[in-house]
């Protein structure tokens, strides 16, 4: 069985174990099991090389071939590992093993699906964005922690179950205690989708929109996709999501022609007024801004059991102390040599950013700067819209609020125009030459 899809001029079957591959990767992406979300061989080796395993069945079906861009990518991690190892006097053979893995999963998944990884993206994001409007609607009508008491009767759930505010993960959808909605000041319970946290489940959607309305063109179901994606999308009451739809919606109108942007202007900036004085929305900004006591946030978390974990501000305030202790090569894996470390306290910071400038220093934040604006300008050329720098803030906008960073789904993205350079050549005869030379590989494709 294989079912079509259909994007700029070109229309490309897929079977099953495409769908299968990318799912594997959504569940990856939104972490909400421990099986998926622990990146250590050590401790999860079947988690960790599921992945590796089944992007080399994918690279068997394909006959992909290495290209010298992931030889040099190796070597040049390599020569990094050497550095830091030789700077710390310590070897940790399983660090660049993991991101060895971690550059293998995305490069299969670019170099053999290429843009289609995003097609079927959008449309299994769908489907789980149906499926969680209807469980978050009986949660929302029900009240309480009634659907969250029916979960709860799974106890093996509480063990495999990776939700913040100690929330339950059946896979495909997750959910929260109502108390976590009490605590974080919201009227009702936030729709978590299927990842750990609701504002990561909106991330997420909003990729999917971009999807939607940037890149799928001549597709009879897109709109209805879109409303259900944006209607998900509203009922995650994330900050962080509600910002990257604003800008996604803003460039998207941007787009159309003179007339229809001045009659629709009046209205955008309605919307975006109405948005940004929602409570979640104006309130949460000032406080995250205010709550930047890192002096505070650190005693506090002096000899915990379980890390703190810091809003999104006074997290990229902490890493940037590291990196600004170890500016150009960073920490890498010896997290005990971070300043909160050393100091005793506990504490996991969530900036995305943050923590690659803090892990990798500038030889890891220079090369992903440059490498999403470069993917950045290779979809606006391929798709032909206006605004090259969308993607680039779409990524920089996920990434502060999320480390996802080096999640293999979310490298597609910014390490697209690094393993498929070509991708968007001789676009005049209305077919990607680096996608036709993958389906004459395989006419089962």
């Amino acid at each position: 069985m294989v079912s079509s899809l259909t994007h700029t001029d070109r229309k490309v079957e897929t079977g099953p174990l495409e769908y299968a591959y990318v799912l594997m990767l959504m569940f990856y992406a939104a972490r909400a099991i421990r099986f998926f979300e622990s990146p250590l061989i050590t401790e999860n080796p079947i988690g960790v090389l599921l992945p590796v395993i089944f992007s080399g069945i994918m690279a068997f079906k394909w006959k992909l071939y290495i290209t010298k861009e992931f030889y040099a990518l190796l070597f040049i991690f390599l020569l990094y590992f050497l550095a830091i190892s030789i700077k710390f006097y310590d070897i940790q053979p399983t660090f660049v093993l993991t991101y060895y893995f971690l550059f293998f999963t995305a490069y299969v998944a670019i170099r053999v699906l290429k843009l289609d990884i995003f097609f079927i993206y959008e449309k299994i994001l769908y489907y789980f964005a149906i499926l969680s409007l209807f469980l978050w609607g009986i949660q929302v009508a029900a009240g309480g922690d009634f659907l969250f008491n029916i979960f709860s009767r799974l106890s093996f759930l509480q063990d495999i179950s990776y939700v913040s505010g100690n929330g339950l993960s059946i896979v495909v959808y997750s959910i929260q205690p109502y108390e976590t909605t009490l605590i974080n000041e919201h009227t009702i319970a936030r729709n978590c989708g299927f990842a750990w946290e609701p504002g990561s489940y909106a991330s997420y959607l909003a990729i999917g929109l971009f999807i939607n309305l940037f890149m799928v063109k001549d597709d009879a179901d897109r709109k209805k996709r879109f409303i259900v994606l944006m209607a998900a999308l509203l009922s995650t009451l994330s900050t962080t999501g509600y910002v990257i739809m604003i800008l996604i919606l803003s460039f998207y109108f941007f787009n159309k022609d003179i007339k229809k942007i001045l009659l629709m202007a009046p209205v955008v900036i309605a919307v975006v007024i109405i948005v940004f004085s929602l409570p979640f929305m104006k309130d949460k900004i000032v406080k995250l801004m205010n709550e930047t006591d890192i002096d505070y946030i650190v005693s506090e978390a002096y000899a915990r059991e379980n890390p703190a974990t810091p809003q999104r501000f006074t997290s990229f305030l902490i890493t940037m102390v590291d990196f600004k202790n170890n500016p150009v090569l960073g920490l890498a894996a010896h997290s005990e040599r971070s300043w909160t470390r050393r100091m005793g306290s506990r504490i996991s910071p969530i900036s995305g950013i943050g923590n690659l400038m803090a892990q990798f220093g500038l030889v890891g934040i220079i090369p992903f700067l440059v490498l999403s604006i470069q993917s950045s300008f290779m979809f606006a050329r391929i798709f032909k819209y206006r605004g090259k720098f969308l993607l680039f803030l779409i990524i920089i906008g996920i990434s502060i609020s999320y480390s996802i960073v080096f999640i293999p789904f979310f490298m597609c993205f910014w390490m697209l125009a690094l393993f498929e350079p070509h991708l968007d050549e001789e676009p005049e005869t209305g077919r990607i030459p680096a996608l036709e030379t993958s389906l004459n590989q395989n006419n089962n494709f």
